[in-house]
């Protein structure tokens, strides 16, 4: 018998570690067995040719929201091909609301509901024994008489069961994604998550052991895909505590955490941290008390602050905030005063604005008529408009993101917008939505993905700002702050570049 585990590349980053770690379960099965991941650009009919000429007898498509439309298609055209071929679909997008899934999509024979090792495992036990008893495999959807079977989840899995992905997959030296729990705390509306799945964590001692393999393999960065990985406050304090006492010079680490639960001695152990080891995605989702509320997040919205102020005073940790542009009850004026308390904080630094999907399994999905959700049919489920915001201001707010990614999302132009803000006195979200509104109308969408372009647009951008002043001196300033900005982003040669082309636009 012969498996392929696939997947097609999306943003979700879970997506290769859970092939990854499947695959590491079921190996030693006497199954010949097979791993492929497909680049996001690569034609849906040449992925088909590849696995339809394969020779398998199974095939399983580890599905998230980014890539679950082009995957079917492969699906269907496989299993017009090879009407005998098993297919399995798998991933969190398919574990909720399988059912429906199943009655739209015929190609697809049995799904992977929830943690998929042990599941797949007991498919393939049950196969391969000749027993096909799949009415007692909790986790598996099946079709049975023309009709779709869904089995209960299984059991969450022991963490300390699995197998570490890089005994069987060379870790590389770039960026590798690694979890060290199962689970999470987070409870909000628009997180998605099993049905009472506990959190779930490996042993300290086994993560300290996985980390010394990363740090002598000298990985460039390790990404946490744990969900607030600091959910257990001692246990995060002996791992970042570890991280920073076997430093190699070279190792980045990065975790998702909530920032309300750092305390003074966390912090104080973070600043011994080299600059740049460790780096933190915190949520801050917005500033507003009531949209918190809905949102199912009661902390203390000060604390949160006052921690991450913190965090960015000590300069070492390089900390990313990120809100939510979309919430329940949120207008847009709301937001605006949210961007401008986060820039407030963030300044110099990296800041993000996501974007809000109605991901199935979440709450907010649920209960998406209780706040005037219109979002598509199709994943990855984007909000169109709420009760509180239309979709003209949805697609506003949209733009001014895209803006906001371009010009800061990566801490770039960390002096340039501050002196322009200083100089000008607007405040940052009027700044960005004025130079989202131009780039609009000049047509330079299509010039924001080069920091050179950029550069050009801003000092364009701000020549009617400094004229209003009737001060050309400052923008003459400017313009010697922004290139200095380039500076730090760039090489000696796209400034050698950027030098001979000059500050035109054109």
């Amino acid at each position: 018998m012969k498996l392929l585990l696939t997947t097609i590349k999306s943003d979700c980053k879970k997506t290769d570690l859970c092939l990854k770690s499947i695959y590491s379960v079921i190996t030693d099965a006497p199954v010949d067995v097979q791993l492929k991941t497909f680049g996001r650009n690569e034609l849906y009919t040449d992925i088909f040719e590849n696995i339809a000429t394969g020779q398998y007898n199974i095939v399983y498509f580890h599905a998230n929201s980014g890539n679950i439309r082009q995957l079917l298609r492969v699906a269907d055209m496989v299993k017009k091909a090879i009407p005998s071929i098993a297919i399995i679909f798998g991933g969190m997008e398919v574990s909720f609301e399988t059912r429906s899934f199943m009655k739209q999509n015929e190609a697809v024979d049995y799904v992977i509901r929830g943690e998929g090792e042990s599941v797949l495992f007991n498919f393939l036990k049950s196969v391969l024994d000749y027993e096909f008893d799949f009415e007692n495999i909790a986790g598996l959807a099946y079709r049975e008489s023309d009709q779709v079977v869904v089995n209960p989840y299984d059991a969450p899995v022991d963490m300390e069961s699995l197998p570490f992905p890089y005994e069987r997959f060379e870790a590389g030296k770039g960026t590798v994604y690694y979890e060290s729990i199962r689970g999470t705390s987070d409870r909000t509306v628009y997180s998605q998550y099993l049905p009472n799945a506990r959190v779930r964590s490996l042993s300290l001692s086994r993560v300290c052991t996985e980390l010394r393999y990363f740090l002598a393999n000298e990985v460039e960065r390790v990404v946490f895909l744990d969900r607030w990985f600091n959910y257990n406050s001692e246990r995060a304090y002996r791992i970042f505590e570890y991280i920073i006492n076997n430093d190699n010079g070279i190792t980045s680490f990065e975790f998702n955490i909530d920032g309300e639960e750092l305390d003074e001695e966390m912090l104080r152990l973070l600043s011994e941290a080299r600059e740049g080891q460790i780096i933190f995605n915190i949520d801050l989702v917005s500033t507003n008390a009531e949209v918190l509320d809905a949102c199912g997040r009661g902390e203390n919205i000060y604390r949160l602050m006052y921690n991450i102020t913190k965090l960015l005073q000590s300069g070492n940790v390089r900390t990313e905030i990120h809100i939510k542009a979309g919430l329940p009850l949120e207008t847009e004026a709301m937001f605006a005063r949210s961007f401008n308390k986060a820039y407030g904080m963030a300044e110099g630094m990296p800041l993000h604005i996501d974007s809000l999907f109605m991901s199935k399994g979440t709450a907010l999905r649920a209960n998406a008529h209780k706040y005037g959700y219109v979002y598509a049919d199709e994943a990855p489920y984007e909000v169109i408009a709420t009760g509180n915001m239309t979709s003209d201001e949805l697609l506003r707010l949209r733009a001014f993101s895209r803006t906001v990614e371009s010009f800061i999302g990566d801490g770039g132009f960390r002096k340039s917008i501050p002196r322009i803000l200083n100089d000008t006195g607007l405040k940052p979200y009027d700044l960005f939505s004025r130079l989202t509104g131009y780039i609009t109308r000049n047509d330079l969408a299509g010039k924001t993905r080069k920091k050179e372009h950029l550069a050009r647009i801003l000092y364009a951008y701000t020549a009617g700002l400094y004229d209003d002043l009737a001060d050309p001196v400052k923008h003459e300033i400017l313009k010697d702050v922004i290139y200095a900005d380039l500076e730090t982003m760039t090489g000696e040669d796209a400034m050698k570049k950027f030098d001979r082309k000059g500050w035109d636009l054109d």
